[in-house]
């Protein structure tokens, strides 16, 4: 199950994304042609005669088969959210922005970073958020990315690092009031409780943040090295989003794996 779902994200968007003509051999991608068929419909694609001998082909034509709309904000002067994006964008070189949380249209979104000399260099949209990438340099990455040098701070790492730090202090505050008494007192398996009930939630650390930071830490992990792998959990991004973000930077899906602990994770190697 989890291939068959790796390899359907890979055919929307890395297959129907948008050219001319597609020709998909079932057999080849292990993937029955009645989910091929709504793969390519989904995405504006009209299934043609074969082509070529077992493979299914596929013509793009939005206007017979529209594809699924993709989200946009609400397009209304919104005197709030406009501020909160333009202290945002001011003094920066290069920006992430989610619509879902900036609540504003794609429109709006693209005036405003005007303003502050920003332009938009990308977009990545499904139907239920659509995230731009604004830029004071719009031209896309070059391809590959060159490998990282040094030590890179991963932001997933916090979902690590808080629940680690909430048990390690809440443990040693509970040695600590007990140490003057000799005995266990209630306050003190009050605070061994709490010490494993709050490492729990802190796992999910990175969900606190605004979807706009998230998808700014999510870009970060395409760097340039040879293979990226994150839990979904780490950022709370759609996978169709993560793997349109995936490719702008040159990498492309090649699995997924699951644990009990940590839930759905996608693999990505770099083009070369």
């Amino acid at each position: 199950m989890q291939d068959w779902y790796a390899r359907a994200v890979r055919l929307r968007f890395q297959v129907f994304t948008g050219t001319p003509y597609a020709h998909v051999s079932p057999m080849e991608w292990r993937i029955d042609p009645g989910a091929l068929r709504g793969i390519a419909h989904s995405r504006g694609y009209l299934e043609i005669a074969p082509m070529f001998q077992g493979c299914l082909s596929f013509q793009f034509a939005p206007q017979h088969v529209p594809p699924v709309p993709v989200f946009d904000g609400p397009d209304r002067p919104d005197k709030d959210r406009e501020r909160w994006l333009l202290n945002h964008l001011t003094g920066s070189e290069q920006v992430w922005v989610s619509l879902k949380h900036a609540n504003l249209s794609a429109r709006r979104v693209a005036e405003l970073a005007e303003t502050e000399g920003l332009r938009v260099a990308a977009e990545f949209a499904d139907p239920n958020d659509r995230v731009l990438l604004l830029s004071r340099d719009p031209s896309p990455p070059r391809l590959p990315l060159p490998a990282p040098t040094g030590f890179r701070f991963r932001y997933a790492w916090l979902n690590n690092i808080a629940p680690v730090t909430v048990f390690v202090l809440l443990s040693a505050a509970a040695v600590i009031v007990g140490m003057p008494s000799g005995h266990e007192a209630p306050i003190v398996s009050l605070l061994f409780m709490a010490a494993f009930a709050g490492a729990v939630p802190a796992a999910f650390t990175t969900g606190l943040f605004p979807r706009t930071t998230r998808v700014g830490w999510l870009a970060r992990e395409f760097d340039g090295s040879p293979h990226v792998e994150f839990a979904m959990r780490s950022y709370q991004m759609p996978a169709d989003l993560v793997v349109q973000i995936a490719a702008y930077h040159g990498y492309e899906l090649y699995g997924q794996s699951a644990t009990q602990a940590g839930g759905p994770s996608l693999k990505f190697y770099k083009r070369v």
